[in-house]
């Protein structure tokens, strides 16, 4: 087998650690274990003493780069990409020293940015490293749109979650040869473990409750489906309850934000909105759903996206009803691990909820194989080997 090193670039945000950023942390683990020598530099907007921080992640070796004192009071917008450019001379000095001690086949940056595809652009430039650019979100927020632009074209190597990413890029005149999917995946083993805990899912379920349980878990990006659809679903069934689990950044979409609309609503006391839950915790209120559900609005953003979520419930062994977008509905087969309703029809998606919530059998079937599918589809050593092969 021939060892590839990789030197990974990637930014991170006030709010979040790189283990937040599940597939290339998992990704780089998975590849880290079969022999391969990862490096990450992690470049953080907030200021530090000292600059840098030299850090285990697991057997992974982290460079944790904050920018000089600019002062800059803003958190968003041109202050944060200021303060990321402002940590390139510093990305550049460890690269070099990691690049004269190690050698590096191949620049790695996590998604297109001055934080990551921009330094790491420069160091492929001074060293003659093939750079590859890992796509794993649609691009339509990231700004600058000179940044996205120049990071798709300077890239060797594309790694896309979809083939709505893949085709989206070949319109744009990227070459088809230097594009590669690698979906997303999911610690099969980690989010498993809690299914046959059967003591400890009854008391869960127990103190939140109700005698049916539906979980969402992710970034609240969109729940509107969800609360529409509810009051259908509790006229059928009204010992249920819709367990939230997430925040968003956004105020618009935060928890409170949602929070206010499900009282509008008069919904109150069939939600209940945990917030952002460590890691490690999710897997134990997943285990306790009857049903698992997803909220994607019909647009672009959505329809490119390759929700982890969605394999987590699968590793759980839970059915799931979603909307009908499109790289969901290549995840979610329709009628075999779940059902998927017209996004703007929340009674369908009642409809669908109540089926699974009143024919346990059935759920349980689909649930069964929906875990199937992703143990063989999506863990993230059979996805780091499919990368190993891009790269070799």
């Amino acid at each position: 087998m021939i060892c590839i090193n990789l030197l990974v670039l990637c930014n991170v945000d006030l709010d979040q650690k790189w283990g937040d950023y599940t597939r290339v942390f998992s990704l780089m683990q998975s590849l880290l274990k079969k022999g391969h020598k990862i490096f990450v530099m992690i470049i953080r907007p907030e200021t530090n003493k000292p600059r840098i921080l030299y850090l285990k992640e697991g057997d992974i070796d982290v460079i944790q780069i904050h920018p000089p004192s600019l002062g800059l009071k803003g958190k968003r917008g041109i202050s944060r990409h200021l303060k990321y450019l402002s940590c390139i001379p510093k990305i550049s000095s460890e690269a070099t020293k990691i690049i004269k001690k190690y050698g590096i086949d191949y620049i790695y940056a996590y998604m297109p940015g001055t934080g990551s595809s921009v330094p790491a652009i420069r160091i492929k430039s001074k060293h003659k490293i093939p750079l590859v650019l890992d796509l794993a979100d649609m691009y339509s927020m990231i700004r600058p749109k000179l940044i996205v632009k120049k990071s798709f074209n300077e890239a060797d190597k594309i790694i896309v979650i979809t083939n709505y990413l893949r085709n989206d890029l070949i319109k744009k005149g990227i070459p088809d040869s230097k594009i590669h999917v690698i979906p997303n995946g999911v610690d099969f083993d980690f989010f498993n473990q809690e299914t046959m805990n059967k003591e400890k899912i009854k008391k869960i379920r127990q103190e939140l409750g109700s005698e049916k349980l539906i979980v969402f878990s992710g970034s609240l990006q969109d729940l509107n489906i969800i609360i529409d659809s509810a009051k259908h679903v509790i006229e059928k069934i009204p010992k249920v309850k819709f367990v939230i689990i997430g925040d968003h950044r956004d105020p618009n979409r935060s928890k409170s934000a949602w929070e206010s609309r499900i009282h509008e609503k008069k919904l109150d006391d069939h939600f209940i909105l945990l917030g952002r839950k460590p890691r490690d915790e999710i897997p134990k209120y997943i285990s306790c759903a009857d049903v698992c559900i997803d909220s994607f609005p019909n647009e672009p953003y959505y329809a490119a996206a390759h929700p982890i979520k969605l394999l987590e419930y699968g590793a759980c062994e839970k059915p799931v009803v979603a909307t009908n977008v499109e790289e969901t509905a290549k995840i979610i087969i329709h009628g075999k691990y779940g059902f998927l309703a017209d996004p703007s029809n929340p009674k369908e998606y009642a409809s669908y909820i109540i089926q699974l919530l009143t024919n346990p059998e059935l759920a349980v079937k689909m649930g069964k194989e929906f875990s199937d599918y992703v143990k063989n589809n999506f863990n993230w050593d059979y996805l780091a080997q499919k990368t190993e092969n891009i790269l070799t």
